[in-house]
């Protein structure tokens, strides 16, 4: 498991090395790093929580986006 707060990826129950070895993943993350920095650290805390409450975690516009950049 992994949660992005900024530019840190913080990973929980896995070993960094499996995690880097792991492309689509490391590009997952790095997805909503880069979401970050568009957004703003608040406004995007906000904005994740707003699209997850509405829509639910599979239909935030942003881990939709996230998984499209797995297979980028």
């Amino acid at each position: 498991m992994a949660i992005v707060l900024g530019h840190t990826i913080h990973l929980w129950n896995v070993n960094p090395d499996t995690f880097l070895k792991n492309e689509r993943w490391v590009r997952h993350e790095l997805c909503h790093v880069r979401q970050y920095d568009e957004n703003g650290f608040f406004s995007f805390i906000c904005k994740y929580l707003y699209q997850s409450i509405r829509y639910g975690y599979t239909n935030n516009k942003f881990e939709v986006e996230a998984r499209k950049a797995e297979s980028a």
